[in-house]
């Protein structure tokens, strides 16, 4: 326990750090409140109570006669925007909604109209090669008819199930919660999370060679197993620290914004990045899913950087080395389908990609294993257990080989 403390007042609990990490929380806040800036606009309009009822009234299953009316309005509304401003001027538009809340919830009602169409028919057009919609579905499961022990025919017939199982969507008051969710964007969890990470643990092996204390704490009685236990507990710790102060500072920005978290307890599914999840769930329960998935991603790659540390030099290579590899990995999404059908398992099980809540949970990706439906987020947890065993494995022989100079 005694080396524990030890090794958590070098990462986070001394007074620089601490400095340094309510200044982190600080930023997380303010990056949410400006995420969420123009929330303040709808809450200044006369007709935001109305608004409000509105939502109140229609929310749950779709009500035809209002889809009607509410598409009405709001093509009207677009069409008087476009011929004003031009078409393609889509911010100034939604800025237009956000100054009218109750033309804003026209809108939101249309495009719920359409959400609930498209689980019925898919979307137009329909991806060949990942069906989606009710119909669609039970079509390409006939055509199969004649293969059910294909993996095929298995993943559709899967897809449909979970499609039925959860019946069409609803309508639901999201605005705070669509808020908080932008904490899972890639470019927040590379560039406000990771970075921050790799920063606090880079020296947990690399203060004692900077300190010469290195020799001495090989050759003491603790200075292999015990201290490496330490090091390692203390790198969850902190990676788990800082992951509860990053959703902290976002869940505060967005409930500064909205003043309310309506729709807690509103079907996943009413949040459009998760629309095709497969885990039956609440926004809140959804929400919860994601600060302990985030979390265990942020412990995985913080014993990857624990691994970096325990065979570099000095702190500065061991961040230079975990920008390297969060920009790079960050980057293979942008490669095209012929090299990642040869890197695949490289792109989507890269530490960034692991940390993107939204990637792994939000579809329906599932992949073929021994002719049987894995689902992403299952793969994923299998590699996020893999990962953490051969960096702690793989921490304890870096250590083993240290040489006392």
């Amino acid at each position: 326990m005694k080396l524990f403390y030890f090794e958590m007042k070098k990462l986070i609990f001394n007074k620089n750090r601490l400095i340094l990490l309510a200044a982190t929380f600080i930023i997380f806040t303010l990056m949410s409140l400006l995420t969420s800036s123009v929330v303040f606009e709808m809450r200044s309009s006369s007709s935001y109570q109305e608004y409000l009822n509105l939502v109140k009234k229609y929310s749950g299953i779709l009500n035809p006669q209002q889809l009607a009316e509410s598409k009405q309005i709001s093509e009207t509304a677009r069409a008087s925007h476009e011929a004003e401003y031009g078409k393609g001027e889509n911010d100034l538009f939604m800025v237009y909604l956000f100054r009218n809340p109750v033309m804003k919830f026209h809108y939101d009602y249309g495009n719920f109209g359409k959400r609930v169409y498209e689980y019925w028919h898919g979307p137009e057009p329909q991806d060949k090669s990942d069906i989606k919609g009710v119909y669609p579905l039970e079509e390409k499961l006939e055509a199969l008819k004649n293969q059910e022990d294909s993996y095929e025919y298995k993943y559709y017939q899967k897809r449909l199930e979970t499609e039925l199982l959860y019946g069409e969507p609803v309508f639901a008051n999201k605005q705070f919660w669509g808020n908080f969710f932008a904490s899972f964007d890639i470019s927040r969890v590379v560039f406000l999370f990771l970075m921050v990470l790799a920063f606090f643990i880079a020296p947990v092996f690399t203060r004692e060679i900077k300190d010469d204390m290195n020799g001495i704490i090989l050759c003491s009685l603790k200075g292999r197993r015990e201290i490496v236990t330490a090091k390692l507990l203390s790198v969850c710790s902190t990676s788990a620290i800082l992951t509860a102060v990053y959703f902290s500072g976002n869940f505060i920005g967005a409930f500064i914004a909205n003043g309310n978290i309506a729709g807690f307890d509103a079907p996943a599914r009413c949040l459009e990045a998760f629309g095709q999840t497969s885990i039956d769930t609440t926004v809140g329960g959804m929400a919860l899913l994601g600060i302990l998935w985030t979390m265990l991603a942020a412990v995985v790659f913080g014993l990857a950087v624990c691994l970096i540390s325990a065979w570099a030099k000095n702190q500065t290579s061991v961040f230079g080395l975990s920008i390297l590899f969060i920009l790079t990995f960050s980057m293979m999404g942008f490669l095209n389908d012929s090299i990642y059908e040869m890197i695949w398992p490289l792109i989507d099980f890269n530490f960034v990609t692991l940390s993107l809540f939204g990637i792994i949970f939000g579809g329906s990706t599932m992949y073929n294993f021994l002719g049987m439906p894995l689902s992403y987020g299952m793969a994923a947890f299998i590699v996020c257990m893999a990962l953490s065993a051969i960096a702690v494995l793989l921490t304890y022989f870096a250590q083993n080989k240290r040489s006392v100079v």
